[in-house]
């Protein structure tokens, strides 16, 4: 097999596929047999729903009765949930028709265990396979309540009877409806981690004190029912003997929020006497409370008075890369003339010279890569907006302003830089590319995307941009056996394990889990050499995922982080001799020494040329952020040659440098190492490989690059729901009949609309499929289902297999559109990028012969007479 990080030829340029043939999506000859979820008989329903149906009721009642004459609600609220096993896409449909309805939200839960009532057949007979949950949260009052009963009851009484038009769905409803109540006080703090940090709370400040919390209340698309729901939180807040801090809203995403301090006294309550103890955990106003917990960013201990060398190339020109994070040291050497702060909130006031590191090291990675071993520099300027703050206890730690809501910060910073403040123009309408290189630990994603991930999505949509976002640290130290120690392999192999039995405690933090932004995870790499002492341990091979790099999977199971680049390498104590059994190791912190990556940071007398050495996420999300910005370069300097097909309009310029980004991505030989150290064996490796790796360690060499062995196709279009764009890559005569090593490379990236009221949320689900059999090559690296359930598909299919075919013949790529979550109205920008490689024993010029059939392929065109 050839060596996929080794050039085997010199560079060559990229192609253009020859325009798309659009055309309706063609009807399908077979479709996947329909399984129903077998459900109860109507009157079975009826003994088990009726009294959930009147314990509404009585709670609505119980709501009127409690009203005073002063209340801003006269109508009395409540939250219903209706769980039902599967789905019924004209439910939000029938819920927009029936007057005191308002659907607030869905949730799609895992598989539950099937029942008496709920089960699949095969067969003929009940099955034990799990069926389908999905909670549908609406706000109701005792009007619609009694409509609803009354519908049910008419239902039970003839399955067939026909309802008002828009309301059949309802009948589907009641069928798989498995119980129907009301959103309660437990619902509104799980999976959030609200009880955990009260309980740490509660220690650390005994009774005095206050506890700050996110509130989040149902959106409500009614301003004055809106502004009407804040005032009664702010009074219950204000009753409990709190304050509020601050508030938000963007009905883009359906976020309403307010910044709270809770008294202690109220925590105790509930760590006493559960979450029903305090009014703001039962009021129908809100949906989630959240500890706010500000990211902090640890400091790293400067190494001054370094002598550095660097690419000192000024930069010129408008900015195109933004960078969210703190204050940088701009007059440190490698970053001086290199940065535009914008610092609108005036948080440079509130920074010592020595605080600004975390800004700094990012900064430095993006202009320059790794300091240790610096590439060229970014030719233009970075904008910079400061998001960070010096932490209030921490020295030289930085953190998230404490008395604002992360979702507001970077909603204003990005409509400053594209649209601009109040009268004032946007400050930076040139960048296309973001960086955001944080993760919020208080925001460990579950299966419920959070705020940040829906504005990021929307934004990245909105103004046609590439995201990029950090996947997250998460807890890196492996529990061992001490016997495995002394064996290299051994201990590698107790370590990665240990790592992977917790995957589920090493998930991604928000706001990495976003559909529509890269989010990166770390390799363990960097570029220093550093010989460690025995008294350390170097437990992860390199170039493998990094301990502190979370694993997926994302939102609906997609594949996330989607790609890896270095973050630098973590070693750990080596247990104290004489210490058997298992030993949690614990991490060996020293940025002065390695290793790590090299970045830059102020000194502590405020030296300007002073370095540490990081490992994080944070470290490979401004590397990939440096690449994409590469990709762009390279885009935007592709000229047309008359004899060859038009490279795609600058508007495809973020999704295809997307797309190329994700493209330069692979497994290569980490599958077998992984899959040997993990021991994993079975139907379901590719699948864990998939969490782990995503798709893959990316090789800069490779992206938007092509080589004599190696052709990149490049092709873009807008495309509309249930439409279908072909396009045709020329196959060599040399792979014709050959049994030779080759690879082909596809991948689909594009930028969806969101629909925040539906758990599908995607609203445009784009998809390829190959003739890759006609080159004879299968599948090898990410799971089949994993690729499609985000914003970027790529596969990667290898082989050796025999397939002739005619000189003349090509691949055939379909990219095909279809409506996910909701009706898509407008038409989606996606790029495709299409490779296919060699090995060294074909001796072909590949690149120079697909170069020839579409020189060949432009001037038949020319030929045909224009009608």
């Amino acid at each position: 097999m050839a060596d996929a990080g080794t050039p085997l030829s010199e560079p060559r340029s990229l192609l253009a596929f020859p325009p798309a043939h659009a055309e309706p999506i063609p009807p399908r000859d077979t479709r996947p047999p329909f399984r129903p979820v077998q459900r109860p008989s109507a009157t079975r329903q009826g003994a088990r729903l009726a009294p959930q149906f009147e314990t509404l009721r009585d709670a609505l009642e119980q709501e009127r009765v409690q009203l005073v004459e002063s209340t801003t609600m006269p109508d009395p609220q409540l939250v219903a949930v209706f769980d039902l096993a599967g789905t019924v896409d004209g439910f939000l449909r029938a819920v927009a028709r029936m007057d005191g309805l308002e659907f607030l939200s869905d949730l799609q839960e895992d598989q539950v265990e099937a029942d008496d009532d709920f089960f699949y057949e095969t067969e003929g007979e009940p099955s034990d396979d799990d069926v389908p949950q999905s909670l549908y949260m609406v706000m109701t009052n005792a009007q619609a309540v009694g409509e609803l009963v009354r519908l049910f009851e008419l239902w039970q009484r003839d399955e067939s009877v026909k309802f008002a038009w828009g309301l059949g769905p309802l009948k589907q409803v009641f069928g798989l409806l498995r119980s129907i109540r009301r959103w309660g006080p437990e619902d509104r703090v799980r999976e959030t981690g609200l009880l955990d940090q009260w309980a740490e709370d509660v220690q650390v400040a005994g009774a005095q004190g206050v506890s700050r919390v996110e509130i989040e209340l149902w959106h409500r698309r009614d301003g004055a029912t809106r502004r009407a729901a804040q005032d009664e939180v702010r009074s219950i807040v204000q009753r409990m003997g709190g304050s509020v801090v601050t508030s938000a809203h963007v009905s883009q995403i359906a976020y309403h929020g307010i910044l709270a301090d809770i008294p202690i006294a109220c925590v105790q309550q509930v760590l006493d006497d559960g979450p029903s103890a305090i009014e703001l955990l039962t009021t129908e106003r809100v949906m989630l409370v959240s500890p706010s917990q500000p990211m902090t960013f640890p400091a790293a201990e400067p190494v001054p008075d370094v002598p550095l060398e660097f690419d000192q190339t000024p930069a010129d020109g408008l900015p195109r890369i933004a960078l969210l994070d703190g204050v940088p040291m701009a007059n440190h050497a490698v970053l001086t003339g290199r940065l535009t702060v914008d610092d609108p909130d005036d948080h440079t006031s509130r920074y010592g010279l020595a605080q600004r590191t975390h800004g700094s090291g990012m900064a430095s990675l993006i202009a320059h890569g790794d300091l240790s071993t610096p590439g060229q520099a970014i030719p233009q300027p970075i904008y910079i907006r400061p998001i960070l703050e010096p932490h209030p206890v921490y020295a030289r730690a930085e953190a998230v302003p404490r008395d604002q809501l992360l979702v507001d910060l970077i909603h204003r910073a990005f409509r400053r830089v594209f649209e601009g403040d109040g009268a004032a123009g946007p400050v930076a309408p040139s960048v296309r590319v973001v960086c955001l290189a944080l993760g919020d630990p208080a925001r460990v994603f579950i299966r419920r995307l959070s705020p940040l991930a829906r504005l990021l999505d929307w934004l990245a949509q909105k103004y046609n941009i590439a995201i990029v976002v950090s996947g997250g640290n998460v807890d890196s130290r492996p529990t061992i056996d001490t016997t495995t120690l002394a064996d290299n392999d051994e201990r590698e192999s107790a370590a990665l394990k240990s790592l992977h039995e917790r995957a589920r405690h090493r998930r991604l933090l928000a706001p990495a889990e976003a559909i529509n932004v890269v989010t990166v995870g770390a390799v363990h790499t960097d570029g220093l050499s550093l010989e460690l002492p025995d008294t350390v341990l170097d437990l992860v091979p390199n170039g493998l995922p990094a301990a502190y790099s979370p694993v997926g999977f994302g939102f609906r199971r997609s594949v996330k982080p989607e790609i890896l680049l270095p973050g630098g390498r973590q070693v750990f104590h080596t247990p104290p001799p004489g210490q058997s059994g298992v030993a949690q190791l614990q991490v060996v912190e020293s940025p002065a020494v390695g290793p790590g990556l090299r970045v830059a940071t102020p000194g502590l007398a405020g030296e300007t040329n002073a370095v540490s050495y990081t490992c994080g996420t944070s470290n490979s999300t401004a590397l990939a952020t440096r690449l994409l910005s590469q990709v762009f370069d390279i885009l935007e300097e592709l000229q047309h040659e008359d004899d060859q097909f038009r490279f795609p309009d600058p508007q495809y310029h973020p999704v295809l440098a997307k797309t190329l980004l994700v493209h330069a991505a692979g497994w290569h030989d980490d599958l077998l190492v992984l899959r040997d150290l993990l021991g994993l064996s079975g139907r379901q490796t590719r699948r864990e490989l998939t969490r782990i790796l995503g798709y893959g360690a990316v090789r800069s060499e490779r992206a938007a690059s092509a080589e004599s062995t190696r052709v990149v196709l490049l092709g873009a279009n807008t495309i509309a729901r249930d439409q279908r764009n072909t396009y045709r890559f020329p196959l060599p005569a040399a792979l014709s009949a050959s049994t030779e090593w080759r690879r082909l490379t596809i991948t689909l990236g594009w930028l969806s609309p969101v629909n925040v009221q539906t758990q599908k949320y995607r609203m445009a689900r784009l998809w390829f499929t190959s003739s890759n059999e006609d080159v004879g090559v299968a599948p090898n690296e990410a799971d089949h289902h994993a690729v499609r359930k985000g914003t970027v598909q790529h596969q990667v299919f290898e082989g050796t297999e025999a397939t002739a075919y005619a000189d003349g013949s090509a691949l055939t790529i379909n990219v095909d559109c279809r409506s996910d979550g909701g009706t898509l109205s407008t038409q989606v920008r996606y790029g495709l990028a299409a490779s296919l490689e060699v090995g060294p024993a074909i001796r072909a010029d590949i690149h120079h012969e697909i170069r020839s059939r579409l020189s060949e392929q432009v001037r038949e065109r020319a030929r045909v007479p224009v009608r």
